[in-house]
């Protein structure tokens, strides 16, 4: 048995990663070495630059923190973040990898028991989030190794341990509710959109969970008492922040106690925690795991024959033009996928959350003069325009639906835009217009939300609506270009076109390069002794400028991106 799961977990590795494509596709045939190449010193360029300001932030903290004998809740707070954002991510990811795979009909009539099919499919899952936590978690762990006094061995070896397992009980705890989830789900006859909404919720909660958890500060006339806790004993603050999450406790422990009895019963601890908690998810996926997916397929049957009706059916049709139709089309591939759905919205949805919980918080002390502060800076209505405009940009850069626009259609149907009877152009704006209408609304509860809270004017919403919207077109066109130049079309498993794709990496990267650009506009107006509405007019104007500049690019280069792409 345990010799046939490691067969399927390193089978699952290399159709995830395209480990075996990759050394035909480069080694064997060595057709567009470039591509690695640009991809290495890319994305690894950046991801290492990211790396080395964590690790400086991360250093940073350590000195302030030891100066108050507090110094391991570095650690903690490294780790609790991370665990945090693996769990937000991970159920998105469990529901992606679960229940949308396309080899999900090779693997169920293999004799293969659930729950090694369940094991295969959390290892990618793990594979995948190591990735991520190389970046956000591993310079904070290298630096308080240099920074503390520990016994390099041991530390080390600790930090091994610690850093594989870290992702194990997030992920339980995010892949539990959503097999529980899909099995309640599938008794409908709408289960894609319940697990979009039970997704959507889960994300809400845990934000709530850690905003609260995070910003909770003592009341009032419990200061002293607070005080008095934290510097009872050194590092006694790892216990006040990482209440709410033992294992980063542990884990903490496991790291500045390396190499003494009780950092290695901390370590064991934490080990024993991941290993309780996989065999618990292992024994209820094994009860409900296949009863979600085949009520997936039975779904899936249902909405087939449902659609071919309904096409029977169809009474009459509605003039558009091909841009609006082909917007219209890209929004109803977009939102009847619930992979990319979980994907794109996830911003649209935790933002403003967190907006609201902001606002809950508004009764703490320490909240509530934080706002009177930034409530009273000069021009604060012309800073809260370009904040909307700001937001709108950052629910584009996150969603990843402009960068994955011609890669979502897969090499099995890229051939259907490629038979419309439209040029290049139309049919990258109407992906373009499709995503902007999406993020546009998208952006509307956070907007009302932020608009409320800050006491913005109407006027000021508006502009900043304005802006954004032209700040997001201009990411928009950006990503629909790269996608049409690079897509990614090979790809076997929907979550792969938006999870695996490092268009969106890259139109992240796009998205700090167009803030860096605006920044620099922006502090050039005002060196310029501008006021602040004549700043935020500049701003408008370097963004109509981008936008116009990025049309007749997309005219010049449209046609031949299309004609080269690889059908």
């Amino acid at each position: 048995m345990a010799r046939r799961v490691l067969s399927l977990i390193l089978a699952q590795l290399n159709m995830n990663f395209a480990i075996s494509h990759s050394r035909y596709y480069y080694l064997k045939k060595r057709q567009r070495l470039w591509e690695p190449v640009l991809i290495v010193l890319g994305v690894g360029g950046a991801a290492a630059s990211l790396a080395v300001g964590i690790y400086t932030a991360a250093s940073y903290y350590y000195s302030t923190a030891a100066a108050i004998g507090q110094e391991a809740v570095t650690l903690t707070l490294g780790i609790l973040l991370s665990q945090v954002l693996v769990m937000i991510l991970g159920f998105v990811l469990v529901i992606a990898v679960f229940y949308f795979s396309n080899d999900l009909a090779i693997l169920i009539p293999l004799p293969l028991r659930p729950a090694e099919v369940l094991a295969g499919k959390f290892a990618v899952i793990l594979a995948s989030e190591y990735v991520g936590l190389v970046v956000f978690v591993l310079p904070v762990i290298i630096a308080y190794g240099v920074r503390a006094d520990v016994s390099a061995v041991p530390y080390v070896l600790s930090s091994i341990l610690v850093f594989l397992a870290l992702p194990v009980v997030p992920l339980v705890l995010a892949a539990i509710p959503a097999i529980l989830l899909m099995r309640v789900a599938g008794l409908s006859r709408r289960k894609d959109t319940l697990a979009m909404i039970g997704g959507f919720l889960f994300i809400g909660v845990i934000v709530v969970f850690q905003f609260f958890v995070q910003t909770k500060a003592p009341g009032v006339g419990e200061e002293a008492e607070f005080l008095a806790k934290m510097l009872a004993t050194a590092n006694s603050l790892v216990y006040i922040v990482g209440a709410r999450l033992p294992p980063s406790i542990w884990a903490t422990k496991a790291l500045a106690l390396a190499g003494t009895w009780q950092g290695l019963w901390n370590l064991g601890i934490f080990l024993v925690a991941g290993v309780l908690g996989f065999v618990v998810l292992l024994v209820i996926g094994d009860r409900v795991f296949y009863q979600g997916v085949l009520s997936g397929f039975e779904a899936g049957a249902r909405k087939g024959a449902a659609r071919r009706a309904g096409k029977a059916k169809a009474a009459g049709y509605v003039s558009r033009s091909p841009i609006a139709s082909l917007a219209i089309i890209e929004m109803k591939l977009f939102t009847r996928t619930p992979v990319f759905v979980l994907n794109g919205f996830t911003g649209f949805v935790m933002f403003p959350v967190m907006f609201v919980a902001m606002f809950l918080m508004r009764g703490n002390p320490e909240m509530a003069r934080l706002w009177d502060v930034l409530l009273a800076v000069p021009a604060f209505d012309a800073i809260g325009a370009l904040v909307i405009a700001a937001y709108f940009f950052v629910l584009a850069a996150m969603s990843s639906i402009p960068f994955t626009a011609f890669s979502r259609e897969g090499r099995r149907n890229i051939w259907i835009p490629r038979s419309f009877p439209a040029s290049a152009k139309t049919i990258a704006l109407g992906k373009a217009v499709g995503a902007e209408i999406m993020v546009a609304l998208g952006a509307i509860p956070g907007i009302a939300v932020l608009g409320y809270v800050a006491r913005l004017p109407l006027a000021s919403v508006a502009v900043g609506v304005v802006f954004g919207v032209m700040s997001s077109f201009v990411l928009n066109l950006c990503g629909v270009l790269f996608d049409m130049w690079r897509p990614m079309l090979n790809w076997t498993d929907q979550q792969k076109a938006v999870k695996s794709n490092l268009n969106v990496v890259v139109g992240m990267l796009m998205g700090v390069a167009v803030l860096a650009v605006l920044g620099l506009a922006v502090n050039f107006l005002i060196n310029l002794g501008l006021p602040a509405w004549g700043v935020v007019a500049g701003v408008g104007g370097v963004l109509a400028a981008l936008l116009a500049a990025l049309v007749a690019l997309l005219g010049a280069v449209a046609d031949r991106l299309w004609s080269g792409l690889e059908a």
